[in-house]
């Protein structure tokens, strides 16, 4: 027979709430992933819709190689999880500052797009909040402040712009799905 102490009971309660507070902010980050998705998807159409020819016309549009731009290469991602939040928590970092890049270009491009404005300060906050999420998930919490990326002409801006509310909407998209794994996975 085995004796269990008060101590021994009250560390097993206190553990208990631990999982359960490391499954909840996954639980709530997920959501608020899926929120910025949505989000983004409208961006993008958005985005486009404000930047003229040939970015309006019914052809794909223009597309440059960004340098530090974090590009998602499902090819090359890791088989875990775990791993692939952490490139996703990098990623997030990234955007903070290519959003405000973003929205000092757009506001000497498109003045009075107030509500583009409006979406890319909100994915710029989202991106803030998610790399926030993510480092307490990761226990990765110690990150320095982005810079904002120069681009020169008002042409690469917009093209950069696009890439960049591009590349963070497939960036979300991943994180989902990692996200929705490591909620469903049980503990053992």
């Amino acid at each position: 027979m085995e004796v269990i102490t008060a101590v021994d009971a009250l560390a097993g309660l206190l553990s208990l709430p631990q999982e359960s507070d490391g499954k909840e902010a996954e639980r709530q980050t997920l959501f608020q992933v899926s929120l910025a998705r949505s989000e983004a998807e409208t961006l993008v159409l958005d985005y486009l819709g404000h930047q003229g020819s040939p970015f309006t016309d019914n052809s794909k549009p223009p597309t440059l190689k960004i340098d530090n731009l974090p590009v998602l290469d499902r090819m090359a991602l890791p088989s875990s999880p775990w791993k692939r939040l952490s490139l996703s928590l990098s990623a997030f970092l990234s955007f903070r500052g290519w959003f405000a890049s973003v929205i000092d270009w757009q506001k000497s491009l498109n003045p009075k797009s107030w509500e583009l404005l409006k979406s890319l300060e909100k994915s710029r906050n989202n991106s803030m909040a998610i790399s926030s999420n993510l480092g307490d998930i990761l226990e990765q919490n110690d990150h320095p402040a982005p810079s904002s990326p120069k681009v020169s002409s008002a042409f690469k801006q917009k093209v950069a712009g696009y890439m960049v509310c591009r590349n963070y909407y497939d960036w979300l998209v991943q994180t989902e799905k990692d996200l929705i794994i490591l909620v469903a996975e049980s503990s053992v």
